[in-house]
Parts: C-alpha cells; structure tokens; sequence
C-alpha cells in the first residue's frame, strides 16, 4: 500500500474505500485505520467505519451533506475534510499527521 499525506495530496476527491491512517489513544491502538464507505443513512452518502484492532467493524460516524465533492462525483471534498476533521473525524490527532491509501492491496487478503 502506498501511503500519503492527507494535507498533500494533490486529488480533491476522496473515493469510498480510501483509508485513513493516523494516531490515536484508548479505545484505539497507538495506530488505527478508518474506511471511507457507501453509507445511505449518511447525508452526504458515505461513512467511517474502523478497520483495525479492537474496534474493527465499528461505524465510527456519517459525513454531512458538506462533504460531498463538487460536481456529479459520488466522494468526499477532501478540502472539506482537511477542514473539518477535528469535528467530525478525530479531534485528537492533527489532520497534518493523517496518512491516506487509495484502499487495501489485495495481497492483505491473499491466503497463504
């Protein structure tokens, strides 16, 4: 997986299936992953679930209609986010130290 900055990267849409990577505290790991995904229940369409330790599997809350990229894309602004990820993602950790993936690498499935 190929990991960049949040605060440099140069796309503004965020797709369903981007990870964020960054440095939590309990009831986290010292590191946790959240996914962006397709959420109907969520104004802007799409959600946070974690992907890592304890609480993978947990919604970890859905993203406001402001979120939503311009034009007739189906992701999130991530100028929106770099904005506003304080108050609604995770307000302990500065939005300069969150990493990003375009998504898991398949061989993190593989069976061996």
């Amino acid at each position: 997986m190929e990991w960049k900055r949040l605060v440099e990267l140069k796309d503004e849409n965020l797709w369903r299936g981007t990870v964020f990577r960054f440095p939590a505290t309990y009831p986290f790991e010292s590191v946790v992953d959240f996914m962006l995904f397709l959420d109907s229940a969520s104004e802007s369409g799409f959600s946070l679930v974690c992907t890592t330790g304890y609480k993978s599997g947990h919604h970890e809350g859905g993203l406001p209609l402001e979120a939503r990229a311009k034009g007739k894309v189906q992701a999130i602004s991530k100028t929106w986010l770099i904005e506003n990820w304080t108050n609604w993602v995770y307000p302990e950790t500065s939005v300069t130290e969150v990493q990003v993936s375009e998504g898991y690498t398949q061989e993190i499935g593989t069976i061996a």
